[in-house]
């Protein structure tokens, strides 16, 4: 395998540095919202919201952002509306209520996120044939379908996520790929390696959503943490949980493997919120250095 990047592992962790804006809300209905800050592509738009927003958000009535709902809780103990921002959601955004009026609204800021090139020998998985590719579509379906579910719950704070693997982050988020110099999708996750066999841990509470065994990213567990909050966990030698199962920080779900499109062990790690593919970096501490 080659790869090229244009950027450093550590230049990922500074994403958090652009992750919040903050809006004053003079009501939980209208505001005149305006913009001095801006948020990247792949990044999170945090609104706080008042204490009126985040019990209509509990009694089933969420906020929305571009006609889906949005996690609505606490963070550090205040109202606050967490937003995905996806790859393509680039210039003016608006955050409304249920009757369509506007909470809060940004500019999210395209960010250059670097090249990937790969090189495959198992050419399968960079011109899949006519089979392979009616079930990936399959396949992509029913995981695209997971992700725009909505568990509503009660008034909950934001989770607090762990690294589910130690390691070194092998492939970065956002990256443009070329596989044998075909140019296919970004990126959207992050790829931690690891030994095989070793195991993962849950990013974070929640209930396994689902557990498929799919032709580009292997044996995968979905994790819903609520709200349209999942983690998608890839490429498994063997899965430890089942459909339903509810999880913690100190539950195994799997084991590093190299199913699926992987030419060695390692973790493939998706966060999706409010369907929208975020970078799972900047959800998280440092790691520490052994």
């Amino acid at each position: 395998m080659t790869v090229k990047t244009n950027s450093q592992q550590t230049g990922i962790m500074r994403l958090g540095a652009l992750l919040l804006g903050s809006w004053l809300l003079s009501s939980c209905a209208t505001v005149q919202a305006q913009t001095d800050q801006t948020v990247v592509n792949g990044g999170l738009w945090s609104v706080p919201v008042t204490a009126e927003v985040l019990t209509q958000a509990a009694q089933g009535n969420p906020l929305r952002y571009q006609d889906r709902p949005v996690w609505v809780g606490l963070v550090n103990n205040q109202p606050t509306a967490m937003i995905g921002i996806g790859l393509s959601d680039i210039g003016s955004q608006q955050l409304v209520n249920n009757r369509g009026e506007l909470i809060a609204a940004t500019t999210v800021r395209e960010r250059a996120y670097a090249e990937q090139h790969l090189q495959l020998t198992q050419t399968q998985y960079v011109t899949p044939n006519i089979e392979q590719n009616a079930r990936f579509e399959r396949e992509a379906a029913e995981q695209k379908a997971v992700y725009r579910v909505y568990s509503g719950q009660n008034v909950a704070p934001w989770p607090v996520f762990q690294w589910p693997l130690h390691g070194r982050v092998s492939s970065e988020f956002g990256l443009r790929r070329f596989f044998n110099g075909e140019p296919r999708a970004p990126h959207l996750g992050i790829d931690i390696a690891g030994k095989q066999g070793t195991p993962v841990l849950a990013p974070a509470e929640g209930s396994v959503a689902l557990i498929g065994d799919y032709f580009f990213n292997g044996r995968t567990v979905i994790i819903d943490h609520g709200q349209g909050l999942f983690s998608m966990l890839c490429h498994f030698s063997d899965i430890q949980v089942t459909v339903g199962q509810q999880v913690t920080k100190r539950t195994v779900v799997g084991l590093v493997g190299a199913t699926g499109r992987a030419t060695a062990p390692h973790l493939h790690w998706t966060v999706s919120l409010n369907d929208s593919r975020i970078n799972p970096a900047i959800l998280l501490p440092a790691q520490k250095k052994k």
